[in-house]
């Protein structure tokens, strides 16, 4: 069973406690905090003389990140993408970075290659409106052969509830759970429809086992919005940890119902038949999983090893080695127990069958 899926800005995804400033006046260290506020500030060509004098983009896909929506504020495009790319190889389904590369692409007045990369973006977050509606402006623009201007990309970072949001989730890298959980908040004061903050926040408190906080939140946000499908898969999430299994089988399917091509709750659904030992009912729903998954490696890889589990309890225990070696295949960290305990949240059943298919 998967963590939830969460939907939040990625730029602010840099431990300070790695990353320090030196000033040439005063000699002392200054966080990258800094850099960050003069991003937010406007101050585009300042951010990256700092990113130049301080920082080595190799090995280290935020810092190219952060480089790429500078250059992309300053219409830098091609560097930008550059940029970008970089930090997409560690990030490869990251809907904030396909769309932004998308952004560079459509400020080219390159339309097909953006749309490629905001179709991208929406497959990765069906709830991210915003690379939907940028889909729909470079489509027009290319069908009518207009030169754009006067049309605007929808780039994030820009509204406060979005920036508190980013500060929660920077805070919660820096294992400082009570600012995360206070800038969350801020969040929906500044609007109490925002229903992302409301996300993080049952996230957070999913990740620290805190079930019946992470319940609420989510029920918060599917006030706002009922009609989301990540939210549906979430609640699915949750409602299967606290062992409400009719109530999660109901939210995953809300969840496909919303959305067909949603290849998450097909395999939350396999897993979940899995647990309940309705193997036929798990091996269809996993099947469904990776037809449609077109983009997210690591989940296939989650859901091949639901199949290795399959036809281990089916007797099947050449295909469970061959389902097992496919899912390594795809991601190495199938190998990590502690991954599978963290991460992927197996209980320890699934973990003793795992071991036990060797190879």
């Amino acid at each position: 069973m998967k963590f939830l899926k969460v939907m939040f800005i990625m730029l602010l995804v840099v431990s300070s406690s790695n990353h320090y400033l030196h000033s040439e006046e005063s000699g002392q260290k200054i966080g990258i905090e800094y850099v960050i506020a003069k991003y937010f500030q406007g101050e585009y060509q300042e951010s990256i003389l700092l990113l130049n004098n301080n920082f080595s983009v190799q090995n280290d896909p935020k810092i190219a990140y952060l480089y790429g929506l500078c250059h992309l504020k300053l219409h830098m495009n091609k560097i930008a993408i550059n940029y970008l790319e970089i930090a997409l190889e560690q990030n490869e389904d990251n809907y904030e970075i396909l769309n932004n590369i998308g952004a560079a692409y459509f400020q080219e007045k390159d339309y097909l290659n953006a749309m490629k990369y905001f179709h991208l973006s929406f497959i990765s977050n069906s709830d991210y409106v915003i690379a939907k509606d940028n889909y729909n402006t470079a489509y027009e623009l290319w069908t009518s052969g207009q030169d754009g201007i006067g049309v605007y990309t929808v780039i994030p970072f820009t509204e406060k509830p979005t920036i508190y949001n980013s500060l929660g989730w920077y805070y919660y890298y820096m294992n400082d759970h009570q600012n995360a959980i206070y800038y969350f908040k801020k969040a929906i004061e500044e609007d109490e429809k925002y229903h992302f903050a409301y996300i993080s926040l049952a996230y957070l408190y999913d990740e620290q086992n805190n079930f019946e906080s992470a319940l609420y939140y989510l029920e918060q946000a599917e006030r706002i919005d009922a009609n989301s499908p990540d939210l549906q898969n979430n609640l699915g999430i949750i409602y299967y940890h606290i062992k409400d299994y009719g109530k999660s089988e109901e939210a995953f399917k809300r969840a496909i119902a919303l959305n067909h091509n949603f290849p998450e709750p097909y395999n939350n659904l396999g897993f979940l038949y899995l647990e309940k030992d309705e193997l036929s009912q798990s091996e269809s729903y996993l099947n469904k999983s990776i037809e449609i998954n077109l983009v997210n490696q690591r989940l296939k890889a989650e859901t091949l090893a639901g199949l290795a589990f399959v036809n281990f309890k089916n007797n099947n225990i050449s295909k469970s080695i061959q389902y097992k070696k496919m899912s390594i295949s795809l991601d190495y960290k199938m190998n990590d127990v502690a991954y599978l305990i963290d991460i992927l949240q197996w209980n320890k059943e699934l973990i003793t069958i795992w071991n036990s298919i060797s190879y």
